[in-house]
């Protein structure tokens, strides 16, 4: 009989130590995730692009308290070689409405500046983080709250872990360029893509509609990616996942917030993920090819569904060159 008891107390000591180790690290997990902090801080008239200092004496830059559960990310990919931005998206998630909102910037997004290079694909190179963020809030008219720069790698690591993508490629794509070391050969069709040929996908850029098409197939590859993230087996990746993104990402969000977003991430359908593109027109000037942004169709796609303030944003909250080519009437 005690040797019974014995056994039983062993069995029931053992199951409370499985629990244990199961469910303290999925705890710490959960205890240590943390909602990014911190306001956005509104544009001044229109002048943060510029690139002198902006001074304001005895008068701190405005900040507004963001509307509730709303966050917005710069995101870009860096080039290899060039040191450019290569793809840049402002990201708003939305937890309370369930959605994510991705406006592409084309590389190519002519700024307010006297630099001498004035796409908004340099702004990185030029003054680094601080500069490109200044940059993307002479479009937008507020800053984000973080920001996210990736390398290819990067990508192709975070891609093979949640087991690639299945991709309808939609025409043949070939392409070499040794000084980026960069071989696209992708033929068209439903297949299964790993990391590698995923990135190769969103670089191949012979379109007859350049950056613009590129674009487009980048946002569809975005949907198919979320796709295949938000799949059972991936949402137990979470841990790993941000492990990756930590070691191959240039960022200000911090591990307890990338968990989070994580968790939060996870609850968004499929059909909450849309996407947008800066509205313009293709342009060149001085022999130098631009996109135009349309002053009126940006300021009313960015209060209409990317502006995370209660407030609107104004004219003169951004900065826009204005050409005949992009004049709206």
């Amino acid at each position: 009989m005690e040797k019974k008891k014995s056994v039983k107390k062993r069995i029931v000591f053992w199951c409370i130590t499985l629990i244990a180790i199961i469910l303290v690290p999925i705890i710490a997990l959960r205890l240590s995730m943390r909602a990014p902090e911190g306001n956005h801080t509104i544009n001044l008239t229109g002048r943060v692009n510029k690139d002198e200092p902006i001074v304001i004496e005895d008068e701190p830059i405005p900040e507004e308290p963001p509307r509730k559960n709303n966050y917005t990310f710069l995101v870009a990919g860096k080039d290899k070689v060039s040191g450019n931005t290569d793809t840049i998206m402002l990201v708003r998630l939305d937890i309370g409405n369930k959605n994510i909102r991705v406006l592409n910037i084309p590389r190519d997004t002519m700024l307010d500046t006297n630099r001498k290079s004035k796409k908004i694909n340099s702004s990185y190179l030029s003054g680094g983080i601080e500069q490109f963020e200044k940059d993307v809030a002479s479009l937008t008219g507020f800053y984000v709250n973080r920001y996210v720069l990736f390398d290819i790698e990067g990508v192709e690591k975070i891609i093979d872990a949640i087991g690639g993508v299945y991709f309808d490629v939609p025409r043949n794509m070939n392409y070499e360029d040794p000084t980026q070391d960069l071989y696209i050969h992708l033929k068209k069709g439903y297949q299964h893509l790993d990391g590698k040929q995923a990135v190769n996908l969103a670089r191949f850029r012979c379109y007859p509609e350049g950056d613009i098409d590129r674009i487009a197939m980048q946002q569809k590859l975005l949907i198919e990616l979320a796709r295949q993230a938000l799949k059972a087996e991936n949402i137990l990746k979470i841990p790993e996942l941000v492990a990756i993104v930590k070691d191959n990402v240039q960022t200000d969000i911090d591990f307890s917030e990338m968990l989070w977003l994580a968790n939060e991430a996870k609850n968004i359908p499929l059909n909450g993920l849309e996407t947008d593109i800066v509205p313009g027109v293709a342009s060149t000037i001085d022999n130098i090819s631009y996109w135009l942004p349309y002053e009126n169709a940006l300021l009313d796609l960015i209060n209409n569904r990317y502006n995370p303030l209660d407030s609107p944003i104004t004219v003169n909250d951004i900065s826009i060159v204005e050409f005949s080519a992009n004049h709206e009437g």
